[in-house]
This record gives structure tokens, C-alpha cells and sequence, in this order.
């Protein structure tokens, strides 16, 4: 039996497009497991970008250490912190849970747990207390993970909060750029860090927002309220709830939104990046609505509502303005 030829994978998941090495292609000959497990480093590597070290993958082994990972409360070596990350993807693999994973990150105490959802991919996460999150593409969400203190979460991204009330424990959202204290509603927030514009939509229920000990606003239900980190202003409408919302029932709708803004929302729905030549008119305004279109009937659309040309390679996508003849 073949050695696992581990520079070759690494070149493989690298450039997957390069054809496979000789000693690669016989090791995969050698014995079908080997195949599923390239594809699954495969999968790994597209959800971490992390290239894996030389490692026997065992998945009984690798679960089991997960589940002993839950209860041990000491700090593990790196090795064995990749080799969960490995286990837990493989496990949500086979459970069809697509390319999401979840890595359980113990420190000392208390522990914390971190979920992760990739470029287009949305995530449902069930927290100690009942809560319910859905997360969109390119959000991460870090928990104490028995809520015995305090409900405190962090979040990076857009996420929809369905709280469990508790009139005894605040719930707390710590975004990119508010806190939220939350008594036990429905709502969503989308705080990018690269987005000069964080959002906090009201579905039901009352939120307090708050920028560092400053309280903003006290919500209520159907308000949307916008916060511009460069001016340090917010705004506060009654706004379209289900429109902002709808991205966590797979329905993205744009509403008279910016060719910018419209590529941001592409890019995280999709799992692509996006790079508007500089003839694009970034002001022009785009309203559709996305259910189950590919992303090139998606532009073909677009095509015909503004005069653009788009090129598609694998996850890199280009638009720019038709040349006149």
C-alpha cells in the first residue's frame, strides 16, 4: 500500500484545476476511500481555505474525539484542533448539511462555541436556551455555550434572531458596530465589517440599540433603523420587514438598490466574488427578485435591464459595460 502522497494533495486542493500527479492518481486507483477522502478534504478546504497537514483520517475516531472535545474544558494542541475541524466537517458532510461546519473552540472556562456560514449558504443554529439564528452567507456567530451566566452572543454578518424570552436573563447581540439588548423578540441585523452601513430590522417584539453605553433607540415593531459608522448617525423608518427578511426563506429581493450594494448581496448569496469594471455606473439602481435562479440567468436578467456584459469563471465573475462598436 502507497504512502498518502500529501504534497500532492495539497497541490491538488491548491490548484484543483492542474491535472493529478502520477503518484496521486495511483494512490487514488488503490482503494475507493481514498477518493471520498480527497473529496472531502476537498470540501474542507473550500469552507476553511485551510490546507491539512499529514493526518490518517479515521471518522468513528475523529467523532468521538468531538464529542469528548464538548466536555473537556482545557485547551487542546493545534493538531487536535484541525483534526476536529476535519471530524466536525466530515460529520455535517454526511449529515447534508452542505458546506457549513462548526468548530467548538474550549478555552480554560468558560467555553464558547463559534458557527460559521460560508459565501452562499445559509445556517440554522439553535442556541442553549432555545433561541433560533439563521445566518446568511459569510456570518459567524460565537456563544457561551450553556448560557449559565449571561446570553451573550457575537455576531459578524447577517443573522435573524428568533429569542426565547427570559425575563430574568438579558439576551445581548454584540455586532460589528451596535449592541442590541434583546427582550425576547424577532428580528434581524446585518453588520458587515467591510459595510460602512449596519441594519437592524424589528419583526416583533423590543430591541434596544445601542452604540458602545449610548442608547439609540428603542424599537418597535416594523422599524427599520440604519447605522452609518463613517458619520456615526442612524436613521429609523417603518420599513419593508418581509423584503429585508426574506433572504432566511431562500428569496433574495432587491428593492431599488445601488449596482454596489446589489454586488454585495450577489456575492454572499451565490459564494462568488464579484469585479465591476470601472465603466460600471455604481449609482445605478436594481430591483428583482431571486429564487431559484443560477447566477447566470440571474445576469442575463440584469443584462436586460441595464446594459451590461458579464464573464463567469468558476467563482470569479467580472461585469462591465458593453463596448460600442
Amino acid at each position: 500500500m502507497n504512502e498518502t502522497p500529501w504534497e500532492q494533495i495539497q497541490n491538488k486542493l491548491r490548484n484543483p484545476n492542474e491535472p493529478e500527479e502520477y503518484s496521486l492518481k495511483n494512490w487514488l486507483k488503490e482503494d475507493q476511500e481514498n477518493k471520498t477522502v480527497l473529496d472531502d478534504l476537498k470540501v474542507i478546504y473550500s469552507i476553511s481555505g485551510n490546507v491539512p497537514e499529514s493526518f490518517v483520517p479515521q471518522k468513528e475516531l475523529a467523532w468521538q474525539k468531538v464529542m469528548k472535545r464538548i466536555s473537556i474544558r482545557k485547551q487542546q494542541p493545534k493538531i487536535i484542533r484541525f483534526m476536529l475541524r476535519v471530524a466536525a466537517s466530515i460529520l455535517l458532510i454526511a449529515l447534508g448539511v452542505g458546506s457549513t461546519f462548526y468548530l467548538q473552540n474550549k478555552m480554560a472556562n468558560p467555553s464558547f462555541t463559534e458557527v460559521y456560514s460560508p459565501y452562499g449558504h445559509k445556517t440554522r443554529v439553535i442556541l442553549p436556551d432555545g433561541s433560533m439564528v439563521w445566518l446568511n452567507g459569510d456570518t459567524k456567530l460565537k456563544y457561551n455555550s450553556d448560557f449559565s451566566d449571561a446570553r451573550n452572543v457575537e455576531l459578524t454578518g447577517e443573522a435573524l434572531f428568533e429569542v426565547t424570552k427570559n425575563p430574568r436573563q438579558l439576551f445581548t447581540v454584540n455586532a460589528e458596530k451596535l449592541r442590541l439588548e434583546v427582550y425576547g423578540t424577532t428580528f434581524n441585523v446585518k453588520s458587515y465589517p467591510e459595510d460602512l452601513i449596519s441594519e437592524v430590522a424589528l419583526v416583533e417584539g423590543s430591541v434596544g440599540l445601542f452604540r458602545d453605553k449610548q442608547l439609540l433607540k428603542k424599537m418597535v415593531p416594523g422599524e427599520v433603523i440604519s447605522y452609518n459608522s463613517g458619520e456615526n448617525k442612524f436613521s429609523a423608518i417603518q420599513g419593508n420587514i418581509g423584503q429585508i427578511t426574506s433572504w432566511s426563506a431562500d428569496e433574495l429581493v432587491i428593492e431599488n438598490e445601488t449596482f454596489e450594494e446589489v454586488t454585495k448581496y450577489l456575492e454572499r448569496w451565490y459564494g462568488v466574488e464579484i469585479t465591476l469594471d470601472k465603466s460600471i455606473q455604481l449609482n445605478n439602481r436594481l430591483s428583482f427578485k431571486v429564487k431559484t435562479e443560477s447566477l447566470m440567468e440571474l445576469l442575463s436578467i440584469i443584462s436586460r435591464i441595464t446594459p451590461v456584459t458579464y464573464e463567469i469563471n468558476g467563482k470569479q465573475v467580472k461585469i462591465s459595460m458593453p463596448i460600442k462598436k
